[in-house]
């Protein structure tokens, strides 16, 4: 299968580096120091929570997606908020028999992948955390021979702890309820065992995701408490097994880079001002992490 992966940080440098690492034909479309480091350095994917980093020595990188040419499989592992400037990049990427998958955090992403490239190109992701697998599925709900090859494809490659769904918008709404508990982190500054061991934030988390799956039933998408049960039990194995790890949110916080407020807590902040819904915990957190949206404060 030729694949193209659009963005090298957290998802894409991993997903990259395990296909490439089973046989399949990947290109990595990156740019300025990111192209330069893959050709000069390799590829060094980024460890998850549950599984170690792999390193490639020869990547096929590119900033000319024309060169590439109609792939098999777009993956856009790219932020949320970076999803317009990287559907642009991918066009050419794009033939009548590519299939486009966004990992992108948050609710929208998919909505947007269909109006650009149509509803027939697009499959639906649910995207991991901890024993949480990848879900992978038709859109709006359904399994095909499509989405059974590419899951065959990724569990191939090894690292990916991935299922077909048959009805995959749980699971994206799912991957919200994570994010909106996970945002605690990024608030406290605390990696995921430092926070476990804070009963008053675990309180908060769960606040959080309860809100979110009260919104994601407002929206139609049928999930129940249960989803929050598995979104603290996910933090226990995390801080478990790495209790060091840091959410890509606060990774982004620490860095000083902009963050995706919108598709963590601010997410449920603003689908449930959409609803009528109160998201008060999701606000507070929200609120903590508004002024660093846009990066780093001047002289911080």
């Amino acid at each position: 299968m030729r694949i193209a992966v659009v963005g090298a940080g957290d998802y894409g440098s991993r997903f990259a580096a395990w296909l490439i690492n089973s046989g399949q034909d990947v290109t990595v479309i990156a740019r300025g120091k990111t192209l330069e480091r893959l050709r000069t350095e390799g590829l060094t994917s980024t460890r998850s929570p549950i599984t170690p980093s792999v390193h490639i020595d020869n990547v096929n990188a590119t900033d000319n997606p024309a060169s590439v040419g109609h792939v098999d499989l777009v993956l856009m592992c790219v932020k949320l908020y970076q999803l317009d400037d990287a559907m642009e990049v991918a066009s050419p990427l794009v033939g009548p028999n590519t299939t486009v998958m966004g990992f992108q955090n948050g609710v929208t992403a998919e909505d947007r992948l269909i109006q650009r490239f149509g509803a027939e190109r697009i499959v639906g992701v649910g995207a991991s955390a901890g024993q949480v697998p990848l879900s992978i599925g038709e859109l709006p709900k359904g399994k095909s021979a499509r989405t059974a090859e590419i899951v065959k494809v990724f569990k191939e490659a090894g690292g990916v702890n991935v299922v077909e769904h048959e009805n995959v918008l749980e699971a994206i709404w799912g991957k919200l309820i994570i994010t909106c508990g996970a945002s605690v982190c990024a608030l406290s500054r605390l990696s995921v065992g430092e926070l476990a061991t804070v009963a008053e934030l675990r309180q908060l988390a769960i606040m959080a995701s309860t809100e979110a799956v009260e919104v994601a039933n407002a929206k139609g998408v049928s999930l129940g408490s249960e989803q929050v049960q598995k979104m603290d039990a996910t933090w226990d194995e995390i801080a478990e097994s790495n209790p060091a790890w840091r959410p890509s949110l606060l990774q982004d916080l620490d860095a000083g880079r902009p963050l995706e407020l919108d598709a963590w807590c601010g997410g449920a902040v603003r689908i449930g001002q959409e609803l009528g819904i109160p998201t008060p915990a999701n606000f507070a957190m929200y609120a903590g992490l508004k002024p660093y949206e846009n990066g780093a404060l001047a002289g911080s």
